[in-house]
């Protein structure tokens, strides 16, 4: 039988939903256990048990995100295989399929899908996509003789590898995720990712650094086990930093970007930059026909889009730091009003002089934002735009299943 119909039968039935809300058998269990990015092992556990009982949306959210997982892991028996040295075509964000957004929901869609049916086949498919990406190199453009650390294999390392972290993340504690594995990958993380998301932390002032940074600081804490190890730095400056010390500093790096002043302009391409005090983001809107210095967005053009794409990619790197304890993210805010991801998600949903939808697959960051925020423009919006679909954009993932709005 076909995993999808397995799946579903088990949502719709509940029996196997029931079982898998005990205890798992200790015989493929570990001692280690996961944070959880996004969402830790215990809420999935809720949101199983709230499904088994029938009560929404948390039952139909279920059965739509297994139906996508399951369709999703289907579509990629037909993916070509990863080469060991990847080269990035033009700027195509989709090749190689496995470091795209599609490959990013996958394999940490197979990692939730296992805590929530028990069934190791969608763990097994996770760790294999984890280990094949453990074979990779390179990164470079296709076009280019030598590497160019603005190369577009950096953005789809930071956007579309670091998904594989939450999904290793939650393989903790599955006997068949042994410490070898982890130990490869976490050398490969080390060794082959690490240094090119760290630059464009360091450099880019768009969304390219909120997913550097955010994916930079995520590895060097994957890597807290290893306290002796260096995380090396390349560009824009040589350093060679502990897990402990990169962490500190990719998530400094992340507020740090989020200010309008000049020593914290970066690369920026325009004379403002960061988040203004009104929540615009003038780095994003110069990609549109908008005015940068606006105080509202009258398009639905690419500066819109980009300005949600930089807020979802914030949103997840705040997410993360909330499971740790830690809302400096979230809480963010200059003297003078700048710098606040909350003006910011205002800017688009609640803006007096024109508002607009979060698309249907970013909207799965304002479910998470709202969670933590429970501001009332986010649920109006929440319940006039939405539910959107139920997988997200690239980094902040599955919100509408793992942060639902009752």
């Amino acid at each position: 039988m076909l995993i999808k119909q397995i799946s579903l039968l088990l949502v719709l039935l509940g029996a196997f939903l029931y079982e898998g809300a005990k205890p798992r058998s200790t015989s493929n269990q570990k001692k280690d256990r996961p944070i959880g990015v996004l969402i830790s092992p215990e809420a999935i556990l809720e949101i199983k048990e709230k499904a088994y009982k029938g009560l929404e949306p948390h039952r139909s959210n279920v059965v739509e995100f297994l139906s996508f997982i399951d369709d999703l892991n289907k579509a990629s028996e037909q993916w070509e295989p990863l080469p060991d040295e990847v080269k990035v075509v033009g700027r195509s964000s989709s090749n190689p399929i496995q470091l795209s957004s599609t490959g990013g929901k996958l394999v940490y869609g197979l990692a939730i899908a296992w805590h929530l049916t028990g069934n190791e086949a969608y763990a097994q498919k996770a760790k294999e996509l984890i280990l094949n990406l453990s074979t990779t190199y390179n990164y470079q453009n296709a076009e280019e003789p030598k590497f160019d650390w603005g190369a577009q294999g950096i953005l789809n390392l930071a956007r579309g590898g670091t998904p594989y972290i939450y999904a290793a993340d939650l393989l903790e504690g599955w006997a068949k995720w042994t410490e070898k594995d982890k130990l490869r990958y976490q050398i490969w993380l080390r060794d082959v990712m690490y240094s090119k998301v760290a630059w464009a932390s360091r450099y880019r002032k768009n969304n390219w650094g909120v997913a550097g940074s955010f994916s930079a600081a995520l590895i060097a804490y994957y890597l807290m086990d290893h306290p002796d190890w260096k995380l090396k730095e390349i560009s824009p400056k040589a350093l060679s930093l502990s897990p402990k010390e990169a962490f500190a500093a990719h998530n400094a790096m992340q507020i740090r970007r989020q200010k309008t002043t000049e020593d914290w302009k970066l690369d920026a391409k325009v004379n403002i930059w960061g988040i203004l005090p009104n929540g615009a983001i003038p780095e994003e809107i110069r990609r549109g026909d908008d005015p940068i210095d606006g105080d509202y967005l009258p398009s639905e053009g690419s500066g819109t889009h980009y300005t949600m794409t930089y807020i979802e990619h914030l949103t997840a790197h705040a997410e993360f730091l909330r499971r740790l304890g830690d809302h400096s993210i979230y809480d963010n805010i200059e003297k003078d009003g700048s710098g606040s991801l909350l003006q910011a998600y205002h800017f688009v949903i609640d803006n007096p002089k024109g508002t607009h939808c979060f698309t249907p697959n970013r909207i799965n960051a304002l479910y998470m934002a709202y969670d933590y925020y429970k501001d009332p423009a986010m649920l109006r919006s929440l319940k006039d735009c939405g539910p959107g679909n139920i997988s997200g954009q690239r980094l902040a993932l599955f919100g509408r299943l793992t942060h639902p709005l009752f």
